[in-house]
């Protein structure tokens, strides 16, 4: 069986100065400690470059006076703060091994039975861990792979958005008019959004005949409407179970809604057309 502990610990130089790095929005926290667990210093530094430059200097000096050979960086990474710090490094050509938030919690848990709490603690468990081996091993993205991340989690950010979105149009139908979704039973169509961004209570329907209701929703519209879907939808809508009592409320809110996810679903070719070029320039 291959230890895997044994392997990181390989990775970590003998004789180098750990650092602990617990990131902030504003100011980042820094413990250095040696391979016997002796801290050597606490420092904060701001989320700059300039701050990223004193941070070094920092830890280049409680190097020399620990007698060590060199520093390597250990990062929590709870959150997307520590990202900018992980290139600077990299970019520097300074060692470093990013920190699992879950590990780092449970050593602190399991060490300090006091729980005790402060700004330099989690940056003393980070270090400790890299000590152990305890730490995660990455490589940063550059180039055109860290397009493709960013380009994808952009994609499922907008994939969710949609989907949370078309939710909420059906639970809000469910109690307003429960039929329009046996008409249309994907309610993110071109007609079916037509319809709610214009005239989603099946009273309003009701009070039209069947060509003024087409007129109606036909008006203004550039695109292609299905007009047998509109037809039955307006058949449905005189013996609709909908609930009355508060529908105006609810029907503003449904043509916000389906306003919002029409504009979206219209420039959404030209949004992915933009990204499909921008990521070919950037792989040539």
């Amino acid at each position: 069986m291959k230890n895997n502990a044994a392997r990181k610990l390989r990775q970590v130089p003998v004789g180098y100065l750990r650092v602990g790095v617990d990131p902030h929005k504003k100011r980042h926290v820094a413990v250095t400690m040696t391979e016997d667990f002796l801290v050597q210093g606490k420092f904060k530094f701001t989320n700059s470059r300039d701050g990223f430059e004193e941070a070094l200097e920092r830890a280049r000096a409680d190097m020399e006076k620990a007698g060590c050979q060199g520093v390597i960086f250990a990062i929590e990474v709870s959150s997307h703060l520590w990202r900018n710090f992980a290139y600077f490094l990299d970019e520097k050509g300074i060692p470093f091994r990013l920190i699992n938030p879950f590990s780092l919690k449970r050593r602190r848990e399991g060490k300090d039975l006091n729980r005790r709490k402060n700004d330099f603690r989690d940056a003393e468990v980070a270090a400790q861990l890299l000590c152990t081996g305890e730490f995660t091993e990455t490589t940063l993205p550059q180039g055109v792979y860290a397009e493709l991340r960013a380009t994808y989690n952009a994609y499922r950010r907008v994939v969710e958005d949609k989907t949370r979105l078309i939710n909420l149009l059906k639970g809000l139908l469910d109690g307003l008019f429960p039929e329009f979704t046996q008409v249309f039973k994907e309610v993110n169509g071109q007609t079916a959004l037509r319809v709610l961004s214009v005239c989603p209570t099946p009273g309003l329907i009701n009070r039209m005949t069947e060509d003024e209701f087409i007129k109606f929703v036909k008006e203004g519209y550039q695109g292609r409407l299905m007009t047998r879907k509109l037809l039955a939808l307006h058949y449905v809508a005189r013996h609709s179970a909908g609930v009355k009592a508060g529908a105006w409320s609810v029907s503003f809110e449904i043509a916000l809604l389906a306003e919002k996810r029409f504009m979206s679903a219209g420039s959404q070719l030209r949004h992915e057309k933009g990204a499909c070029q921008s990521t070919v320039m950037v792989a040539e």
